[in-house]
């Protein structure tokens, strides 16, 4: 039989071992929330208002995506930089391909002030086997390169302009996309309309102050009467737009 206090130090070696493979820790920030969990609670929880994070490379997800997801490689020397564009008051979900790099992504987003994260236990590969599904990567909005000069000449030369602070590899940005297509097609003859990617552009996001992203901003006569920050339904902006064009 072990001696009494040997047999409670192998206990409680024994609990931390366990206790190290199955949290990531304390959040940094008192309040806030830093979990693992399981594929049957981020199926329920991406169902809700949160961002998506896949932080594997490029060739890893060109094999698919949970959907909705943003797509940000953790070996990216601009990561942190990227994340910080991304809203920090909504819940944000990570995930890799079994879940290492996501519990280092996820420390790494407490620590800039993302208050409730959570890291997808197992990674993509535990998400596939358990049956849950993967859709194809798309990565449809081009880059521009702008200069200040040219993005204030333009507010200045439209009456009416609506500006879409975006980048490429955002998630939400991409599904407004089609909404300020539709836009710009309904008041081509009215309201100009200019996309600026800011990840290409980081000193125009400065200048216009934007610190997540997707942005919509309309300016009239050459200053802002409007911004929104986030997924924006169609009717909101439209709205928005009329109200400038009385």
């Amino acid at each position: 039989m072990l001696f009494y206090p040997l047999r409670i130090s192998i206990l409680v070696f024994a609990v931390t071992i366990l206790s190290s493979c199955n949290s990531l820790g304390q959040h940094p920030i008192e309040g806030g929330i830093l979990e693992n969990i399981s594929n049957e609670l981020f199926a329920e929880k991406i169902k809700d208002d949160v961002l998506i994070l896949d932080v594997r490379t490029p060739d890893e997800t060109e094999l698919g995506i949970i959907e909705g997801a943003t797509l940000i490689s953790i070996y990216d020397n601009d990561f942190e930089i990227k994340i910080d564009l991304m809203e920090k008051s909504k819940p944000i979900l990570v995930y890799c391909a079994s879940g290492g790099r996501s519990s280092q992504a996820a420390a790494i987003l407490a620590k800039h002030g993302f208050m409730e994260v959570y890291n997808l236990e197992g990674g993509l590969y535990g998400w596939q086997n358990a049956g849950f599904p993967v859709t194809e990567a798309k990565n449809d909005l081009t880059s521009l390169k702008m200069t200040e000069e040219e993005l204030f000449a333009l507010i200045q030369n439209e009456e009416i302009i609506l500006i879409d602070f975006y980048a490429p590899w955002c998630a939400p940005c991409k599904k407004m996309a089609p909404i300020i297509d539709d836009i710009e097609e309904e008041y081509v003859t009215r309201v100009g309309v200019q996309r600026v990617d800011v990840a290409a552009n980081p000193e125009l996001g400065k200048a216009f102050n934007v610190s997540s992203i997707p942005v919509f901003a309309i300016h009239h006569e050459g200053k802002e009467v409007w911004r929104s920050n986030g997924l924006t339904e169609k009717s909101i902006l439209v709205d928005e737009i009329k109200k400038a064009l009385e």
